[in-house]
């Protein structure tokens, strides 16, 4: 009658604590509500007498408590009590009462219905074992265990009884759900009693019970018009999307140049987010800011980074040489002359002892056919005067100098020159630009005179030029130019 009285009495003190603090939760939580026999009879040898269920003290009460802390951690906290039977030591009907916390990993998805963990956990453990004392004989009579586990299973080591005592636990659960918030467990958990031998007062608990997945009522969410996050019964602006710092309105932007009057430096004038709203500095007020303006300080176009172009030759005036007169890029932004065509064809050459052009030549005649289709000379008829050097028959170097002239004017055609404007002319030794005065004082050496004075300029046709021809003799022995 005392057992009975004592279960029924846990029972309905364990389901009010239940229902009571699962009516109070706000987070996820597992409650249980279950029977628990001991076994104090199969510690010997782990699972000796472990399904004996002869053996077991029947029934005791247990809650358990549980809160996830990961996906696959709980804690949880275990209530056991009733009038438990202690058949190894022939103990009728104490008071049995366990309470303590515990780590719980599952390795399944929560979402099974097959829910298995593993546990350990730390209990206070009551239990009166007071009339049990044992020196550690086996032959002394005063030893109180039952003579059916007399000689298979022996009591041994020294055993003072006591009632408050501490353990350790760890075993293996099984939750089945029936549904997302129902189930059943089972469960099985041995208890290490420290300080005190293993086979006097370590046990097993097995148990089986509901569980009920329990969470708070949901929040009714707060109502926010403009979908900002900021509930209307905050919002300053509740229809008009605006961040929570400025109270849910819109952060103003007076001078709209994208930068938010929070943000803006400049406020009332518009500029770059870059300079935090405020415009670029331009000295020379042309429209590009000084930090990209190679001409800080000089009005200028855009599309010269800020330099002006004076003489409008689309050469920026930091590039042109010839700033105010208007040149090719060619020309490094100057004027063409028949000068700058002669200069051109400075230094070419031909073929041994002959009027065709090296190769090395040919891009100094394409140079100078660009500068003769320049509109500092389209359209105007030029001659091109062949001369060579004093080495030679006269007659001979006539000949070769109107040849190489001619040659020149040839190529200059195939660059892109009307052949109606060239006219090639010859020359010879005349008209030289070194002589041997200036190879004696030291000006020239005799192989550069001679290259300076084999030669090819042009000039406008109108020009009229003066020449030295000699007198044609017998012809002489050709010599190599």
């Amino acid at each position: 009658m005392n057992r009975l009285r004592n279960i029924i009495t846990a029972s309905v003190l364990l389901a009010s604590i239940s229902f009571a603090f699962a009516q109070n939760t706000d987070k996820k939580w597992l409650v249980g509500i279950g029977v628990q026999a001991e076994d104090y009879t199969s510690v010997n040898n782990i699972f000796d007498g472990y399904f004996d269920t002869d053996d077991y003290s029947f029934p005791s009460a247990k809650l358990t408590i549980a809160r996830s802390l990961a996906k696959n951690f709980a804690v949880d906290f275990q209530f056991s009590i009733g009038s438990v039977e202690n058949k190894r030591l022939k103990i009728k009907d104490e008071l049995f009462l366990s309470t303590g916390l515990g780590l719980k990993w599952m390795p399944l998805s929560e979402k099974s219905w097959f829910d298995p963990y593993l546990r350990v956990g730390a209990n206070y453990y009551s239990y009166d074992y007071t009339s049990i004392h044992a020196p550690g004989t086996l032959s002394d009579p005063t030893l109180q265990y039952d003579n059916d586990y007399k000689e298979s299973k022996p009591l041994t080591g020294k055993f003072n009884g006591k009632k408050d005592l501490f353990n350790v636990n760890g075993g293996v659960g099984i939750n089945f759900w029936f549904t997302k918030g129902f189930g059943i467990n089972v469960e099985s958990q041995y208890n290490w009693i420290a300080n005190s031998p293993r086979n006097y007062s370590d046990f097993f608990q097995h148990s089986a019970g509901l569980v009920f997945r329990i969470g708070g009522n949901k929040k009714v969410p707060d109502v926010d018009t403009d979908g900002d996050g900021v509930p209307d019964k905050d919002d300053k602006c509740p229809n008009v999307a605006g961040p929570k710092e400025n109270n849910g309105c819109p952060w103003g932007d007076k001078d709209g140049d994208g930068v938010l009057d929070k943000d803006d430096k400049c406020p009332d004038v518009a500029g770059p987010k870059e300079n935090n709203g405020c415009p670029w500095p331009d000295r020379d007020g042309d429209g590009v800011p000084d930090k990209d303006d190679r001409c800080p300080d000089t009005p200028g176009l855009a599309k010269f980074k800020g330099c002006p172009d004076t003489d409008g030759d689309g050469i920026p005036d930091p590039d042109d040489k010839c700033p105010n007169e208007a040149g090719p890029k060619e020309n490094n932004g100057c004027p063409v002359t028949y000068k700058t065509v002669t200069q051109a064809l400075q230094n070419i050459t031909f073929e041994f002892n002959s009027a065709k052009l090296t190769a090395d030549s040919q891009d100094k005649v394409k140079n100078a056919a660009s500068f003769l289709n320049s509109s500092s000379l389209a359209g105007q008829n030029a001659y091109v005067d062949g001369y060579t050097d004093k080495s030679g028959a006269a007659a001979y170097n006539l000949k070769l100098s109107k040849q190489r002239a001619q040659s020149v004017v040839d190529d200059l055609i195939a660059a892109g020159v009307d052949k109606d404007r060239l006219t090639a002319r010859g020359f010879g030794k005349t008209n030289f630009l070194c002589t041997d005065a200036d190879v004696k004082a030291g000006k020239y050496s005799e192989d550069a005179c001679n290259q300076l004075n084999r030669r090819v300029e042009v000039t406008p046709r109108t020009l009229t030029v003066q020449k030295t021809v000699e007198v044609k003799k017998a012809p002489a022995k050709k010599t190599k130019k």
